[in-house]
């Protein structure tokens, strides 16, 4: 019993000594922040919703630009399952900002879901309506420029 007591203690022991050690670095916590002046002018204002908006703006930015490539495979008239990939890219590009779209701007998830998820849907169909796909795109990237002039 006594035995067992000392190789947990030691266990316990030897943890605590490898956790102080994760965060452990070269400077104090006090030289990091003056590395990180935005942090210290005002920290009421240094709350998530500028990191979150700059996430949503990229991630907009990336499903216009997923949306423009899916636009040039079908101008140069490429074959279906090109079309298909670009349905998929622009869906996972969405995906990754979807949930916080739709909590921080409802309104705005679902205008926007409006026309891109008929595009997406539209770009995976067997016998693809071009006109259709072209449309849809047309009204998802406008809906997603208008978009990221409302996002701040």
């Amino acid at each position: 019993m006594l035995n067992g007591f000392r190789v947990m203690a030691s266990g316990v022991i030897l943890g605590a000594i490898l956790l102080s050690g994760c965060n452990n670095s070269s400077e104090p916590d006090e030289a990091q922040q003056e590395k990180s002046p935005v942090m210290n002018e005002n920290p009421d204002a240094n709350t998530g919703d500028t990191q979150n908006a700059e996430v949503i703006k990229k991630g907009v930015g990336d499903v216009i630009q997923s949306i423009k490539g899916l636009e040039s495979e079908i101008s140069t008239e490429a074959d279906s399952e090109k079309i298909q990939e670009r349905g998929k890219e622009i869906s996972s590009t969405w995906d990754s900002i979807e949930k916080q779209v739709e909590e921080e701007y409802p309104d705005w998830y679902e205008r926007i879901e409006k026309n891109l998820y008929p595009l997406i849907g539209e770009s995976g169909n067997p016998d693809k309506d071009l006109e259709k796909i072209n449309r849809l795109s047309e009204a998802a990237k406008e809906d997603l420029q208008l978009f990221l002039g409302e996002v701040k």
